[in-house]
């Protein structure tokens, strides 16, 4: 009988239900406005109080979805990290583009590569970055020199350099934006294919 009983409490902490129970505060909002934006990803507010919950900056973004050897591989954040991202940041298209790259930028200062969700972050600025690179230039721009340094050193860390080397498109930009070209022409020679597994 006590095994049956066991057996039945088990069950009822299995899935998502026993995820959701485990998480931090913070988390477990965060979880749960990624939960109701896919089920309306075309929702603009949804996608507007994910955006505004989501980490603000790298050490949040690190804290929230990082690897922490003692708890990670039960951590459920860490778990949902890239899913979050990619079902979730990557896809909010339906907000205003500053507010929305702004946010990329923020998340990406102080940021190097780590696998994992990092990764699937870098990934997705590295993506978005060129789908609008003007846009995106013309908002690092009002940035002190490290930071835009910071941001980019984010962007191109990687453990293997970037095939190609820097992308065309920013150098045609390069007069227009003379600063941030001069840090993310720093930032590519201190970054690119620098990254360790530790």
């Amino acid at each position: 009988m006590k095994k049956i009983i066991v057996g039945l409490i088990g069950l009822m902490f299995w899935g998502e239900g026993y995820a959701q129970r485990f998480l931090r505060p913070y988390d477990q909002k965060l979880d749960s406005l990624y939960r109701v934006l896919i089920k309306d990803p075309e929702s603009v507010r949804k996608q507007q109080e994910f955006l505004e919950y989501f980490p603000d900056n790298f050490e949040d973004f690190r804290k929230t979805y990082g690897y922490n050897p003692k708890y990670s591989k039960k951590d459920p954040m860490y778990t949902a990290g890239e899913e979050h991202v990619y079902k979730g940041l990557a896809r909010l298209d339906k907000l205003p583009d500053t507010l929305y790259y702004t946010k990329l930028i923020k998340l990406s200062i102080g940021g190097k590569w780590v696998a994992d969700a990092i990764s699937a972050l870098q990934e997705t600025v590295q993506k978005k970055t060129m789908e609008k690179p003007q846009l995106l230039l013309s908002l690092l721009s009002q940035y002190s020199p490290e930071k835009i340094y910071s941001f980019w050193y984010f962007y191109f860390n990687s453990l293997h350099p970037l095939e190609g080397g820097i992308p065309a498109v920013f150098f045609e930009m390069q007069s227009e934006y003379p600063k941030v070209y001069r840090e993310l022409f720093r930032a590519f020679e201190d970054s690119d294919g620098q990254a360790t597994c530790d």
